[in-house]
């Protein structure tokens, strides 16, 4: 049993007849503690801690340290005699920028034993910011996950919609009155719209969350730049744009998530159109360069200031003016930009205001392998 603060004079002074143990504790710097199993202060060793109020036998540490929940003392006095020990953080002012480490240990009976230490500054805003970021991250994770299943469930009653729009359209029940069918193609386009939209919040959010995952195939990449150029056609002629396709005779053979490519060439399409006036023109390349896969496209519409090219690729950052921001999300750059990344590959950005705008994406291409593309195959 360890000598008493009566044996020891003042406490921290070491009595000629302390044991060797109770000498190299009273050496110490910090606090060693004898504490009951309320926490009352039985006896006291060291050297202290600076900040630190002065603790004497009789002093009870949920009111010595007002500005530590004596609810988390008492719990952590209750691991150690349970677990046989345990660890607390004590702020020593409101703002916790300064703390002491207290370690408890279960000792003789139903005493603990505790040890008083002060912590760095830096290590405490170390650990603080350390505690913020993975609240953040939780949050975050959470917030992807309910827009992920928030947009799937939107997607079912949006397909009926389109259902019945289509329906019309076609006139499969009888022909509609003029007014009605500029009605009923409005309903689809809107659909259309947010179709589009429902897709970029669902993968983001995949993205956030690491829950997309790709299915990466060997195939021509000509063919999926064939396929959205296909699909944006209707809107670059509503827009009143010609498109530009220089000829890609050669195959370009990519290992890639084929779906994920499209969406890249339809967002960086799309972006182009919004941002070009009536009479531009826009230009989509696709080729191999050193090893990459190159995908291009430029337009001659309003151009990016240079003071927001930085912002964009982030969710939800936009530029232009009220009328385009009011036309998109922000979202498809940012999707565009994760979607290169999971490729290992690059998105960038060149544009210069009133002389349009020029979007590269990067993309490492794999070597054709025969066995691994007859594997693709069979899976």
């Amino acid at each position: 049993m360890l000598a008493s603060r009566s044996e020891l004079g003042e406490g921290r002074r070491t009595h000629p007849s302390a044991s060797p143990a109770e000498r190299i504790l009273s050496a110490l710097p910090g606090l060693t503690l004898r504490l009951d199993a309320t926490g009352r202060v039985l006896d006291v060793w060291g050297q202290g801690c600076e900040g630190a109020p002065g603790l004497k036998p009789g002093d009870q540490l949920t009111h010595v340290f007002c500005f530590a929940p004596a609810l988390t003392l008492l719990q952590a006095l209750s691991r150690a005699r349970c677990a046989g020990a345990a660890q607390v953080r004590i702020p020593l002012d409101a703002s916790g920028a300064a703390q002491l480490g207290l370690d408890l240990v279960r000792g003789e009976g139903d005493d603990l034993i505790a040890r008083l230490t002060g912590m760095e500054v830096p290590l405490v805003r170390e650990v603080t910011a350390e505690a913020a970021r993975c609240a953040s991250e939780v949050r975050s994770a959470g917030e992807s996950r309910f827009l992920a299943n928030l947009t799937h469930e939107m997607r079912t009653p949006l397909n009926v919609i389109m259902g019945f729009a289509d329906t019309m359209r076609e006139e499969t029940h009888g022909p509609l009155p003029p007014r009605y069918r500029g009605y009923v193609d409005l309903i689809h386009e809107s659909g259309e719209l947010l179709i589009e939209l429902i897709g970029d919040v669902l993968d983001r959010s995949r993205i956030e969350a690491d829950r997309l995952e790709l299915h990466p195939e060997f195939f021509d990449a000509r063919e999926t730049a064939a396929a959205v150029i296909r699909l944006m056609r209707g809107q670059i002629d509503r827009a009143g744009l010609t498109l530009d396709i220089p000829e890609m005779r050669e195959r370009i053979e990519v290992r890639a998530d084929r779906r994920a490519l499209k969406q890249i060439a339809l967002n960086l399409l799309s972006n182009a159109i919004k941002a070009t006036p009536s009479g531009g023109r826009i230009q989509l390349s696709c080729y191999a360069m050193g090893g990459d896969l190159v995908l291009c496209v430029s337009d001659t519409g309003r151009g990016i200031p240079a003071e927001d090219l930085c912002r964009l690729g982030h969710p939800f950052e936009q530029a232009g003016s009220p009328e385009q921001r009011a036309a998109g999300t922000g979202l498809g750059l940012s999707l565009v930009k994760a979607l290169a990344g999971l490729h290992g590959g690059s998105l960038s950005l060149q544009s210069r205001p009133w002389e349009g705008t020029t979007a590269t994406v990067r993309l490492p291409i794999a070597a054709a392998d025969p066995a691994q593309q007859e594997l693709d195959c069979l899976g």
